[in-house]
């Protein structure tokens, strides 16, 4: 049964880099997590949503419970318990989010070699340590997240690529018994659900805009 708190008394949808948690095997937690007031922690991003298992603080010494679950006033600054949890774990002295270097929107533009193709890829990012913002980057953002650039900051990313089928005509159309030409609506919509459910509310920013892009066929 899943377990009720109420909103006083837990603090949901964190995330840790996996030097502040290990799971019960002894291996670093990367990943969301959600904390109650009594300053215990679990995997998922709230009660509901994860496997609810237990986390162990890898630095026993930290400190990352606080029953009130306010800000600690060593941080300078009006900040939430969740931006107090990332400051502890990027070393992070000051978390003025004004002050701290954040991805840039990008608009991508398909070059014709990419439409020669058919596809190219779309690249986006999650801020996990704020409100959760989705927000599509460049190739070069993408790569600079991958590769660790934003380590050292005290803004955190999810981050994933989706392959965007730029050709086609607007629907699945079966061309015999045994083959069907994947239509651009219906293969980007197919795509960006599965991927959905790893990376959580990417149907929403696409926003039905499946043919974005793209260049039908009939």
């Amino acid at each position: 049964m899943i377990k009720y708190y109420p909103q006083t008394r837990i603090k949901t949808n964190l995330y840790t880099r996996g030097n502040t948690y290990k799971s019960a095997d002894g291996k670093p937690y990367t990943g969301r997590y959600y904390l109650l007031y009594d300053g215990t922690a679990y995997m998922g991003a709230n009660p509901v949503v994860g496997t609810n298992k237990p986390l162990i603080l890898i630095n026993n010494t930290a400190d990352t419970s606080s029953p009130n679950l306010g800000a600690d006033p060593s941080i300078s600054g009006n900040v939430s318990y969740s931006d107090y949890n990332i400051a502890k774990t990027s070393n992070v002295t000051q978390t003025n989010v004004s002050n701290l270097e954040e991805l840039v929107p990008y608009y991508p533009s398909p070059s014709k070699s990419e439409y020669q193709i058919g596809y190219f890829t779309r690249y986006f990012a999650k801020n996990v340590t704020g409100p959760g913002y989705i927000l599509e980057i460049s190739k070069s953002a993408y790569a600079s997240v991958k590769n660790g650039f934003y380590n050292d900051t005290a803004v955190l990313y999810e981050i994933t690529a989706l392959l965007w089928q730029l050709t086609g005509p607007l629907n699945d159309t079966r061309i015999s018994q045994y083959q069907i030409q994947g239509g651009v609506y219906d293969t980007n919509k197919r795509v960006t659900e599965t991927r959905s459910l790893s990376f959580i509310g990417l149907v929403e920013y696409i926003g039905g805009e499946y043919t974005k892009f793209a260049k039908l066929t009939t």
